[in-house]
């Protein structure tokens, strides 16, 4: 059977693509609406937004205003266009630093001009953008790692643990306040909280009326209820655990808890940036299980002495 060889510091590459890839279908998802939901005659004017806003923050209509843009659908439709261009050569690994910059700026004036049209998705976003911007994601898997003169430069392994541990702090504190926030909630302690989200009309998706069947039953209800939060509330203390598999079911866990959210919910952007920076942070505990099963198969120890840069599935 032949060997696959991936790089061990896969999660950089995830964190790229798959903020790459969500600034894309953000756009996707906008572009035909960006003057309903962007432009000072939108749906969102200024006398509402403007409370709201940040002082020391740059915002889109801080920008319009600064450049006196007068045509707005233009204007708009070349940021967007500069924001998908920027995405693709993310996504590809091309001048990765500079686009990555161009993104979060973009997003940035955008996020902070319309705080009413924001969500947790954006948010998650912006953070995942800024440590794009600043890990080395740029050398692993990228096109920018194989033009470089320096195509055999590694990341150190002390530089590499501590980017991850950020990704890993972040994300356990942000599943601790999600799951400790829903304790004091009574739909959640009595185990309807399920039940109560998946019949709100904005959550309807194709899927509703069968997990509406299913969770019908008090039990499955409460199961599924429960079992949020427990996985986030546990979460940021279970994933240390190095016992058994726990640390690869929890994340499998969380990770499927945020499927169903997509899923059930529609609500698929957020579910989405979730799993990205599940898999940036943790997605590590994969390759060191696979890693144990490798171990025993013969020959791979002599593979490995040979190649002590490289992992293997």
């Amino acid at each position: 059977m032949k060997t696959l060889a991936l790089n061990k510091h896969l999660e950089f590459a995830i964190l790229r693509v798959g903020v790459a890839i969500t600034i894309l279908s953000k756009i996707a998802v906008e572009f035909s609406y960006t003057d309903l939901l962007y432009s000072q005659k939108g749906i969102i004017q200024a006398f509402l937004s403007e409370p709201l806003k940040v002082t020391y923050s740059v915002s889109l209509p801080d920008v319009v205003v600064f450049l006196g843009i007068q045509n707005e659908h233009l204007f708009l439709n070349v940021l967007y266009t500069l924001f998908g261009i920027s995405a693709v050569m993310l996504l590809i690994g091309f001048k990765t630093k500079i686009n990555a910059g161009i993104c979060l700026f973009i997003h940035m004036i955008v996020f902070n001009g319309y705080n009413l049209l924001t969500f947790g998705f954006d948010g998650f976003l912006f953070s995942l953008l800024f440590y794009t911007l600043i890990f080395p994601v740029q050398k692993v898997f990228s096109v920018d790692r194989y033009i470089s003169k320096q195509e055999d430069e590694e990341i150190l392994p002390e530089t590499y643990r501590f980017y991850v541990r950020i990704l890993q702090v972040h994300l356990c504190i942000v599943y601790f306040v999600a799951g400790y926030s829903k304790l004091g909630g009574q739909e959640w302690m009595n185990g309807t909280a399920i039940w109560s989200a998946i019949n709100q009309p904005q959550f309807y998706t194709w899927f509703t009326p069968m997990i509406k069947s299913v969770a019908s039953n008090p039990v499955v209800c409460a199961a599924l209820t429960w079992g949020t939060l427990f996985a986030e509330t546990l979460f940021p203390l279970l994933i240390w655990v190095k016992w058994g598999k726990i640390r690869m079911v929890i994340l499998v866990g969380i990770v499927l808890m945020h499927v169903f959210i997509g899923a059930v919910m529609g609500l698929q952007l957020f579910a989405w940036i979730m799993i990205v920076f599940d898999l940036s942070a943790f997605g590590g505990i994969f390759r060191k299980e696979s890693a144990k099963i490798r171990d025993r198969q013969p020959g791979f120890k002599a593979f490995e002495d040979r190649y002590p840069h490289q992992l293997y599935l």
